[in-house]
């Protein structure tokens, strides 16, 4: 009897830990579904407009490297805003970071499950290296606009829908004019946007690559914890 007793006992608790192991991995999935919605979302409109980034800089690139680029001036101001912009993704990894950090990856018993949460993981690393790779491309465009033209022309980066609600400061009546109107400041600026473009093909990659991952994760988090 005594046997029994504590056989039983051992079954009762095993079953307890296993339920909230169970409890503790649905609420972690619910998280990090959370926050993967608005990954996801982030990234499309990232994604969405760096793409027609790219063919705004194909255009100023062709402006730049024209006969005539100062007839063109208050072109150039309207799409530097592409190239002094810098729409980094940063995702809300909190709940990656505390699944990584406590060892608490363990409770999703799904190997695809932690499979496409390493994909995603390492996707998102991957992005932050480029990024802080290419940082330069940045600094460097927005230093040679600083003696180029009136950062106060260059109309204000709407990446998000939100963007289009932000009201602008009053201010005068900004003049379009270039401070420097030699051939080597446009060829130089166009280098610029050559290099920006570059960068921006490369990080739309990665993001889409970050974006399918996110996804799969998605997918799977509803499939293994019943998720609507």
């Amino acid at each position: 009897m005594l046997f029994l007793a504590v056989t039983l006992g051992f079954f009762v608790e095993n079953q307890r830990e296993h339920y909230i192991e169970n409890q503790r991995a649905r609420q972690y999935a619910l998280f990090l579904h959370s926050d993967l919605i608005k990954d996801t979302a982030n990234l499309s409109q990232r994604i969405e407009y760096m793409a027609f980034g790219i063919q705004q800089i194909d255009t100023l690139i062709s402006i730049l490297k024209s006969s005539a680029p100062e007839t063109f001036t208050k072109e150039i101001y309207k799409l530097s805003q592409y190239s002094y912009s810098n729409p980094v993704f940063t995702a809300n990894n909190s709940t990656m970071e505390q699944l990584k950090s406590s060892g608490s990856l363990r409770y999703f018993r799904s190997k695809t499950l932690v499979r496409y949460f390493s994909d995603y993981d390492n996707e998102i690393q991957n992005m932050k290296t480029i990024d802080d790779r290419n940082l330069y491309v940045v600094e460097d465009t927005r230093r040679f606009l600083t003696q180029f033209l009136d950062l106060k022309g260059v109309p204000a980066p709407r990446i998000l829908p939100r963007d289009s609600l932000i009201q602008e400061l009053p201010s005068s009546p900004v003049v379009f004019r270039l401070y420097k109107k030699d051939i080597a400041q446009f060829e130089q600026y166009a280098n610029l946007c050559t290099l920006k473009q570059l960068d921006w093909l490369n990080r739309v990659r990665l993001m889409k690559r970050a974006l399918n991952s996110a996804r799969n994760l998605i997918l799977s988090l509803k499939e293994e914890y019943h998720l609507k």
